[in-house]
């Protein structure tokens, strides 16, 4: 938890993923997904680097394009489950179970 608030929380660190998640803004535009109406493998990265940004530092998505794509991936049907079952090792803490932060 320490390096997690020092760290994650610092304003610098706050501004640098809020720059990253306006450069995938702007890279996604008005499409469903970043390689255009068919999702592929690139959408899953992005989504699970914003999706940690947002469980660090609620708060840090703004942009609407990105959140409608947030909950597009979450309510995928083969995924869903995954992210509503709090048995799902989406609750597991971000790194690993040594991560001092959860």
């Amino acid at each position: 938890k320490q390096w997690y608030q020092r760290r994650v929380r610092e304003p610098a660190a706050v501004a640098t993923a809020k720059g990253v998640i306006q450069q995938f803004s702007e890279a996604l535009g008005e499409r469903q997904f970043f390689a255009g109406d068919a999702i592929s493998c690139t959408d899953f990265w992005i989504f699970e680097t914003i999706d940690k940004f947002e469980r660090l530092e609620p708060g840090t998505l703004e942009q609407d394009n990105i959140l409608r794509f947030r909950k597009r991936i979450m309510s995928l049907p083969t995924l869903h489950k995954y992210f509503t079952d709090p048995k799902s090792s989406r609750y597991l803490p971000l790194n690993n179970k040594r991560a001092s932060f959860k």
